[in-house]
């Protein structure tokens, strides 16, 4: 019997072959929380008419979709969304299958990503998000909890015709943990309590034209500036080592592992630090914050490459 709440809802992803034309969902993955939505603009007249103190005509303007999705990370079904977000990808294996993803074009085919929510009689209304692309993505651990990602979507519009499509979760689906989660820097095991790493593309977006088809709508996003890829560590400041790196500008290479059964993701690659020094605050144990910034001369690759290892034939 349907609940008539969030219990119902329901959260599924296809990768479109034209950006923008809707495709049904084919990787439905459970979900912790969203906030898509779209947002029409209205546009209101201010001519003046002799003898009135009231502008009563609008119209309707430009509309967009944004919002963010928040998934607990697991290895079935990620290969479409860490496609998204970094934009190449290279498979191999026979099962588990290996997919490396490295930084590429993020134009020429966007999401279809449908939501399905549902109403006070029980009824789950799909809302289909069509022309979606990942501005931001970000993963999370902290001890003691599982691993999250964070999509930050940005889209054309909302389409409320299509039928919904019932979700076929992965059998066998389990989340990455802290208990599987081990990063390391400059080749050694570094102990922490919390991990971030975030994806920003660099979206110019919306940008608008006047056309004769869907003016009102967003174009597909364009890459407009840098990709970064950031993050920070939290740990327990154990002696100069960690801090020096920050001090001297020295990178290193920087790796953290999730691990559930024979699947795994890595993000891999080289490091600059933008620490801070630790300081007392009590009586407790002091901890180290290091942020720091993937990057490299040679190769965007060499600057992060993301590796999944799941039982998905294609991400």
């Amino acid at each position: 019997m349907a609940t008539a709440s969030g219990f119902d809802s329901q959260i599924g992803y296809a990768t479109e072959a034209t950006a923008g034309i809707y495709t049904a969902p084919t990787r439905a993955i459970e979900h912790v929380k969203e906030s898509l939505k779209q947002t029409i603009e209205r546009i209101e007249s201010a001519s003046i008419k002799a003898g009135r103190r009231h502008q009563g005509r609008w119209y309707p303007g430009t509309r967009k979709v944004e919002g963010t999705v928040e998934h607990e990370l697991g290895p079935a079904n990620l290969g479409i969304l860490l496609r998204h977000g970094m934009g190449a990808v290279s498979s191999s294996g026979t099962g588990p299958y290996s997919h490396v993803f490295t930084p590429g074009a993020l134009v020429g085919s966007g999401l279809s990503c449908q939501v399905g929510r549902p109403g006070l009689d029980g009824t789950v209304w799909p809302f289909s998000y069509l022309g979606c692309q990942i501005a931001k993505m970000k993963i999370s651990a902290k001890t003691g909890e599982i691993v999250m990602v964070e999509l930050s979507l940005v889209g054309q519009f909302e389409d409320t015709g299509q039928s919904l499509v019932a979700p076929t979760y992965a059998a066998a689906w389990v989340p990455f943990t802290f208990a599987g989660a081990q990063l390391s820097v400059a080749g050694s095991v570094f102990a922490c309590d919390s991990f971030s790493f975030e994806i920003d593309n660099a979206l110019d977006w919306p940008r608008y034209k006047m056309s004769a088809t869907n003016p009102d709508r967003p174009l597909v996003a364009k890459e407009s500036g840098w990709r970064s890829f950031t993050g920070s560590i939290e740990a327990d400041f154990t002696d100069l080592t960690a801090y020096n790196r920050y001090v001297n500008g020295t990178e290193a290479a920087i790796s953290a592992v999730f691990t559930a059964g024979a699947h795994s993701l890595t993000i891999a690659g080289n490091a600059r630090f933008d620490g801070e020094t630790p300081t007392v605050d009590g009586p407790g144990l002091l901890g180290l914050n290091l942020p720091f910034r993937m990057l490299s001369t040679t190769s965007d690759a060499a600057a992060c490459t993301m590796t999944l290892v799941n039982g998905d034939a294609t991400p």
